[in-house]
């Protein structure tokens, strides 16, 4: 951290601000914790939580987002909740391939993977909110079946 400050400190230009979509990353602390397939998106192409979920349409293909984590299922680690402020999207683990660690809720996390729609469903709905820690976060909440909803597949998950 000390070498990032002096790198800065030395700068002889006022460094960009980043755009508003784009998160700052730092490096993982030591004991950040990574679930999944490892990153393939580079640090400085993470957007915000807040940007992806004004716009969920607007980004496609592989993404990485940073975001805080409100939720995570309390059975197995195959889903979480991301959220900004009220905003929130399900990102569920790809094809169940990894869990993530159940008490996660509350950290600021990093997912990569892609955004895609689903169709509101009660049966899953009734069962997502059996797992959850904190069902009135769940991005599902006041839909009704048939309804469209945004939710994001993980390959990979990182608690920072």
């Amino acid at each position: 951290m000390l070498t990032l400050i002096a790198l800065f400190a030395c700068a002889t230009t006022p460094a960009e601000a980043p755009p508003a979509d784009v998160a700052e990353v730092e490096a993982p602390a030591a004991e950040a914790q990574h679930f999944g397939a490892e990153f393939t998106v580079a640090d400085e192409q993470v957007i915000t939580a807040q940007a992806l979920l004004a716009d969920p349409e607007a980004f496609t293909g592989t993404v990485r987002v940073e975001g805080r984590v409100a939720d995570v299922c309390q059975q197995a680690g195959c889903w979480m909740v991301i959220a900004h402020e009220e905003q929130v999207m399900r990102v569920l683990m790809k094809d169940h391939g990894f869990s993530v660690a159940k008490d996660g809720k509350g950290q600021t996390c990093q997912v990569e993977g892609v955004v895609q729609v689903t169709e509101i469903d009660a049966k899953t709905v009734e069962h997502l909110e059996g797992e959850s820690e904190n069902p009135e976060v769940m991005p599902e909440k006041g839909m009704e079946a048939g309804q469209k909803l945004y939710q994001f597949e993980a390959s990979g998950v990182r608690y920072l």
